[in-house]
């Protein structure tokens, strides 16, 4: 809805926040469970757990989390904002990213 309506900061925060709480998912499934994760430690975890040591998800899924997460910095900080065609991408990989999550947490 965010994208359709141009509202490319708010597509981007959408984006990265369905990786996040996504990935979350994925963790907990495995047994992966904290009350709380930072944002870089659940990049860490969600690669070493899921990908790495279970290769259970592509490692180019580690890569849009923590891609999506520094687009979404610059969305959200950073006066320029953010890109059309930079921020479908996004969008498109968010999307991606929930559907192999849900295959593997089915």
């Amino acid at each position: 809805m965010a994208l359709a309506n141009e509202l490319y900061r708010v597509a981007a925060a959408n984006a990265y926040y369905t990786m996040f709480w996504a990935a979350q998912a994925a963790l907990r499934h495995v047994g992966a469970v904290r009350e709380e994760w930072s944002h870089g430690g659940l990049q860490y975890a969600f690669s070493l757990e899921l990908i790495k040591k279970r290769a259970i998800l592509p490692r180019q899924m580690g890569r849009w989390l923590a891609n999506a997460y520094d687009f979404r910095r610059a969305a959200h900080y950073l006066a320029s904002g953010v890109g059309v065609k930079e921020t479908r991408r996004f969008v498109g990989h968010a999307a991606e990213f929930l559907t192999k999550v849900e295959e593997v947490i089915r």
